[in-house]
């Protein structure tokens, strides 16, 4: 277990994780941990593949994107999960509401969406019939976990993390879509997102748990308010 750890930070492992889960997770293989959970979903990646010139093209694309996201989230000091094929999960670890980890995670979105779009632009090129929409939505949870080791990795299993998948199969794409916990969260420390300049709106998303809707929180990465609520009819606006 601490070769697996090492291949962390120590900042990230000590300041995230802490001594009492280290231990716990040393001595047991599981920990019990507060986490904010990042999914990454590339929209209509299927019908991409399907109209692809060249397939080996078109996973060359995916797997660099992958390396970049893997980047960005250690940059950020975040842990980075797994590939699901066609998007993402990425983790970052915090003791308590009180440390939430805002700036490390609004700055990891905000790093990702440009590095997407040279995604897009790439599988553009290499597309027969390119439809639109074709984009990386990401989808934001966060609450209590369980970091767990599986053979030499160590992931983290949880509700935020069904919580996040669901966030992001409602966001469109260059989107990304807060569930209601961390948005609430979010807003006790509405300083750091304006330093960022960003912002947070009340919508509601169907989802396939939930299809007369949900509510949830679209987190805009560009500043200012959305001006296209129409774009998106799976979606609707509610007051803050």
């Amino acid at each position: 277990m601490e070769a697996v750890l090492a291949r962390h930070p120590p900042e990230r492992v000590h300041s995230g994780l802490g001594e009492d889960a280290r231990r716990e997770l040393v001595s047991t293989g599981a920990a019990s941990v507060q986490a904010v959970a990042v999914v990454g979903d590339l929209r209509l990646s299927g019908f991409v593949l399907r109209e692809a010139v060249a397939p080996a093209l078109f996973a060359r694309f995916i797997v660099a994107f992958t390396e970049a996201v893997r980047s960005l989230s250690s940059d950020n000091d975040g842990w980075f999960d797994k590939f699901t094929g066609d998007g993402f999960l990425a983790f970052w670890l915090y003791p308590d509401d009180q440390h939430l980890p805002a700036e490390a995670v609004s700055d990891f979105c905000q790093s990702i969406l440009p590095a997407s779009e040279h995604l897009v632009s790439n599988l553009r090129r290499n597309s027969r019939n390119f439809p639109v929409g074709v984009g990386l939505g990401l989808g934001l949870d966060a609450g209590p976990c369980e970091l767990v080791r599986i053979g030499d990795s160590i992931t983290v299993v949880g509700s935020p993390i069904v919580g996040a998948t669901r966030m992001a199969s409602g966001a469109g794409a260059g989107e990304a879509i807060v569930n209601i916990h961390l948005g609430d969260l979010l807003h006790r420390d509405p300083g750091t997102l304006r330093s960022r300049g960003l912002s947070l709106e009340r919508a509601v998303i169907k989802t396939k748990e939930y299809p007369e809707g949900q509510e949830a929180f679209h987190l805009n990465l560009q500043g200012g308010r959305r001006s296209d609520p129409v774009a998106h009819p799976g979606r609707e606006q509610v007051p803050p």
